[in-house]
């Protein structure tokens, strides 16, 4: 399954063109060429992509906030400048807090095909010399929504 999950993921980022797979596309119209989006795969495909982002979904965000090894961070920062009173606010979080908080929701497939697992999107990057490449997105200063009791 994971091999089979590589491969989709692969052809979602382009690194594997979608002309090469045809096989496994079919007639699918695409909406880029260079790339197969997640709500264009088999819908036996979607939901395997789903359930491995869901039952992997602790390990997803470790990597993605905390990072492994000697390096791995135990806080995250998140500073902003706040225009109605001209300072910056900060937060001080720590890394396992962040994690539940970014961690926590449904891994859902959004309109335009790319995956939410929790509040972490999914998505092909683009914009550089390398576009081949997945990329997790998330917003930083949703963290100021924490508050040391819960949440706002």
């Amino acid at each position: 399954m994971i091999k089979e999950i590589s491969l989709w993921l692969k052809l979602f980022t382009g690194e594997i063109p979608p002309n090469k797979k045809r096989d496994l596309i079919g007639r699918v119209k695409l909406k880029d060429k260079r790339k197969v989006y997640i709500n264009e795969m088999p819908i036996k495909i979607q939901q395997k992509i789903i359930s491995f982002f869901d039952e992997n979904r602790i390990i997803v965000s470790s990597d993605i906030l905390k990072g492994r090894g000697g390096l791995s961070a135990d806080w995250i920062l998140v500073t902003r400048y706040n225009e109605k009173t001209k300072r910056t606010d900060w937060i001080l979080k720590d890394i396992n807090t962040a994690m539940n908080f970014y961690g926590k929701g449904p891994v859902v497939i959004s309109r335009k095909g790319n995956l939410y697992i929790g509040k972490f999107a999914l998505q092909k990057k683009g914009g550089t010399s390398d576009p081949a490449k997945m990329q997790f997105k998330f917003r930083p200063c949703d963290l100021f929504q924490i508050e040391d009791d819960g949440i706002k």
